[in-house]
């Protein structure tokens, strides 16, 4: 049973319908699945509707240019999560450098060839996904910590706080009752610790073994 590739998304912003069709039909061939928008109108609400993967970006557009739609995607994605590359004509060659600048991650020059256009949209699609990936690696490693944390931070003291309450309930020992409600607190303690750092930018961790890693608490 073979598992079919989903092709990646791509938005293309460009007022020239003609040129637009065509480039995104060359890219459709090539199995790109391509959107197309005239203008950078509501850019976010777009990209986030669709699962946009990549931007085409026109740099002379009327209305919103595509400098400030480059200036709106990058206020809400990363460079690395969302490639945008710019197509402009020779004659702007101020404007290219102000766009990589302000975050563009290639430009593609007018008239387009589709080979150079492909080779450049490949490579930012590879680098993306290798983006993409690696924040997939960092949650899971960050799950995997937290998990080791609870296992190694409230397993140790929820123990404790068993064995003494059966001892208390056996014995009607109001030491070992003490003693379990301590063991108790500790674990009320480590949750609330757990819950605060996981809401912090920055974990810190330390090794737990030779394999992984562990919340630091």
């Amino acid at each position: 049973m073979t598992t079919s590739i989903v092709p990646k998304k791509i938005l293309l912003v460009d007022d020239d319908l003609a040129s637009s069709k065509m480039f995104a039909d060359r890219l459709r061939k090539r199995g790109y699945d391509v959107l197309t928008q005239d203008s950078g109108n509501d850019i976010l609400e777009f990209i986030e509707k669709h699962a946009i993967e990549m931007v085409l970006l026109d740099i002379e557009m009327p209305g919103l240019s595509g400098i400030e739609v480059l200036k709106i995607i990058r206020a809400k994605f990363e460079k690395l999560a969302m490639p945008v590359i710019m197509v402009t004509a020779r004659d702007t060659p101020d404007d290219l450098v102000n766009a990589l600048e302000l975050g563009a991650n290639d430009y593609l020059p007018k008239p387009i060839a589709i080979n150079i256009a492909l080779a450049r949209i490949d490579t930012q699609i590879k680098i993306r996904d290798l983006y993409v990936e690696n924040i997939k690696n960092q949650r899971k490693n960050a799950i995997n910590a937290l998990v080791i944390a609870f296992n190694h931070e409230i397993n140790n003291p929820l123990t404790v706080a068993l064995g003494y309450m059966a001892i208390g309930i056996a014995k009607n020992d109001m030491t070992a009752f003490k003693k379990s409600e301590e063991a108790l607190f500790r674990i009320a303690e480590v949750v609330k610790k757990i819950t605060e750092l996981t809401r912090a930018k920055d974990i810190e961790t330390t090794m737990y073994s030779e394999q992984s890693q562990m919340l630091k608490i």
